[in-house]
């Protein structure tokens, strides 16, 4: 559905993610989307599924402590909804 659209897509990843991952899910977008410029597929390697940042291996117990999502996200959405105004 995704490449039939043609309008500016973000897509941000954790590189952390154990639920939804780089090597077998980020790839499909990846294929799916090749040779669209108006598709933005970015990684960030230390955040996890919710986009908290972190090191080593992410598990379910980061999901009980408080955190707050990676400002480099927040950056990328603010500037993918200016993008997508223009």
């Amino acid at each position: 559905m995704a490449a039939g659209l043609r309008k500016p897509m973000l897509i941000l990843q954790g590189g952390r993610d154990y639920q939804v991952t780089v090597a077998d899910d980020l790839v499909r977008w990846r294929t799916g989307l090749v040779g669209r410029p108006e598709a933005d597929i970015r990684v960030h390697e230390a955040d996890n599924h919710s986009f908290f940042p972190g090191t080593g291996p992410s598990t379910p117990a980061e999901y009980g402590t408080p955190q707050h999502v990676d400002p480099a996200v927040i950056a990328d959405i603010a500037h993918g909804l200016s993008y997508g105004q223009g």
